[in-house]
């Protein structure tokens, strides 16, 4: 049976706890881009049924983490470089007009729950609880804006963002540079400082966008 350490971590469905296991050895680079994981081999390795195998790949499926293949089971996807450019010049564009439309009227409890969430971001240790609070970063920002467009425009890249996020928050020195790029995001927006804030958030996404092409770039070297 799976075990894990964490009394959190304990009290999650089996199909989380797979799902974790085999997200982290994705981005730990332990599946390499093309390995093919069966569900039978996959549950025997982990000592579970099939069922919660199953319940995984689609999550990992649905994070882009692995293609779901009818035949050969999921097969581990790989860091595509035209994609990272195509959506990180997306994401810059919607983040710095969602900021631009939102920072203005930005509430009270929102901006409490920015730095909130800086604070978070600076003592969780969970890998996958920490890719949630900074996309629940984002995202607040994006609701202060009140443009359904921008949201819809934004969850079409949702997939890949939340991949990468969750590639970020397993590196210690990405996840602090994140936290302190996110404390001045957070303050610009406080000051109402258009500019600061949207110079932040587009050093922000560009860092992000540095080390994702460096993760790729490793994935291809170690093949």
């Amino acid at each position: 049976m799976v075990k894990e350490p964490n009394s959190f971590i304990e009290k999650m469905p089996l199909s989380e706890k797979v799902y974790r296991i085999l997200a982290k050895k994705i981005i730990d680079g332990k599946l390499v881009p093309g390995t093919k994981l069966k569900e039978k081999h996959v549950a025997e390795e982990l000592g579970v049924s099939p069922t919660p195998v199953r319940e995984a790949f689609k999550k990992l499926s649905g994070n882009g983490f692995v293609e779901i293949n009818p035949y050969n089971g999921a097969v581990v996807k790989g860091l595509d470089e035209k994609e990272i450019n195509d959506v990180y010049c997306c994401r810059e564009a919607l983040e710095k007009m969602a900021l631009s439309e939102s920072i203005t009227k930005f509430s009270d409890k929102a901006l409490k729950e920015l730095f909130a969430i800086v604070k978070k971001e600076s003592t969780t240790t969970d890998m996958m609880e920490i890719s949630v609070v900074n996309k629940q970063f984002h995202r607040i920002i994006f609701q202060e804006a009140d443009n359904k467009t921008l949201i819809q425009l934004i969850d079409m890249l949702d997939m890949v963002i939340s991949r990468d996020m969750k590639y970020s928050a397993c590196d210690n020195k990405r996840r602090r540079e994140i936290c302190k790029e996110h404390t001045n995001i957070a303050n610009a927006i406080k000051s109402c400082d258009v500019v600061g804030a949207t110079a932040a958030m587009e050093l922000h996404i560009k860092n992000g966008r540095k080390y994702i092409e460096a993760c790729r770039r490793n994935t291809v070297i170690s093949k």
